[in-house]
């Protein structure tokens, strides 16, 4: 009587459970529909195989990889890199906006006694709007800046609209963004 043969044993890792790790479960769908092996998506990614495993086993975090890692994997994803960053959490909202040490609402009141001293919106500012909710007044403010062509309410619309054209894909808007903040730090 011969012996069954046996089955050969398994070596790897089981599937990896990646639902809060979005990059990561990406990245692997990615290089499933390229047909690539992990190994291949390590090497464009610029890191081990092993790296990618630690990722896999969490014994590390795709979320404290390098800048060049995160470059690297919005290249091989085909997507924006503020994507990238968005997905592992390294860039916010606070990061859109302008840097500053007064308060908003200190920012918001001078903002407010601009637009009572401009001599083409004087004549139209109601007085109850200095007792309006604060809400209402950096609505106001900013339809003012819109309106009056101050720089610092342009770039917050460039902001945007160049955020809202990166995240639906269009490959020049990451380029455009680099572009607002190089402005942006030397005005």
């Amino acid at each position: 009587m011969t012996k069954p043969k046996a089955k050969p044993v398994r070596r790897g890792y089981a599937p990896a459970q990646l639902d809060d790790q979005p990059l990561l479960r990406l990245l692997i769908a990615e290089a499933t529909r390229r047909g690539d092996t992990l190994a291949a998506m390590s090497k464009a990614l610029g890191v081990t195989y092993e790296h990618v495993a630690q990722w896999r086993r969490r014994e590390s975090d795709v979320t404290r990889a390098s800048r060049r890692v995160l470059e690297a994997a919005a290249e091989y994803l085909q997507v924006p890199t503020i994507f990238v960053l968005c997905l592992v959490g390294t860039i916010g909202l606070a990061d859109l906006e302008y840097p500053s040490r007064v308060s908003m609402a200190a920012l918001v009141r001078r903002q407010m006694d601009t637009l009572r001293m401009d001599p083409y919106f004087a004549g139209f500012f109601p007085e109850s709007l200095l007792n309006a909710q604060p809400a209402i007044q950096h609505f106001v403010v900013m339809l003012y800046g819109e309106l009056a062509g101050i720089r610092a309410a342009n770039r917050n619309y460039e902001w945007m609209k160049s955020i809202h054209s990166a995240a639906l894909g269009n490959i020049d808007a990451e380029a455009e963004l680099l572009s607002i903040q190089a402005r942006s730090k030397n005005p």
